[in-house]
């Protein structure tokens, strides 16, 4: 860890005091669709990017940027990073409950199923905020990690009173 970092990893369901608050496991095996006013297709590199008011669905996910770039390989789709100011994702989760982040750019590892948000990250789900300059959920392992830029600013995770007290009648039993 580099001096002045703050990383913080909990598990997303313990940081929001939500619940069951998984991913949608159902959405990463739906197909993916994506809309957008242009597209430029480079054949040698397999690699698409997408321009121009960019919409990617995908089961309950809703992705929008102002340019998305998707890289494949032999087995298929790898990766997608959303650019925009900012970019946003939008999921509703196993318990029913929607979850929205926001960035500068949000990448989406296939094979190691992370999605990370970078530059002034937000995650929301209901009314508990997490924001730093990165964010990564690791959607197998169900954990959130959240940094600082080395000093430059501060992870910061703001939870509802309600939802405070729920944590110390769950800690007194």
């Amino acid at each position: 860890m580099k001096p002045g970092q703050l990383i913080l990893t909990l598990s997303l369901g313990g940081l929001l005091g939500l619940g069951q608050a998984q991913a949608k496991d159902s959405d990463f095996r739906q197909p993916v669709t994506i809309d957008a006013g242009r597209q430029l297709v480079e054949l040698a590199e397999n690699k698409v990017t997408f321009i121009d008011n960019v919409v990617v669905k995908q089961g309950s996910i809703d992705v929008r940027a102002s340019e998305l770039v998707v890289i494949r390989n032999e087995r298929g789709l790898q990766s997608m990073t959303a650019k925009g100011s900012p970019a946003t994702y939008k999921q509703i989760l196993n318990n029913g409950k929607p979850v929205q982040a926001k960035a500068r750019e949000i990448h989406y590892d296939m094979g190691a199923r992370t999605i990370t948000l970078i530059r002034d990250a937000e995650l929301k789900q209901n009314d508990n905020i997490v924001t730093g300059y990165r964010i990564r959920y690791f959607i197998d392992k169900e954990q959130m990690e959240a940094e600082s830029q080395g000093g430059k600013d501060r992870v910061t995770t703001i939870f509802l009173p309600e939802q405070v007290q729920n944590f110390d009648k769950q800690d007194s039993n």
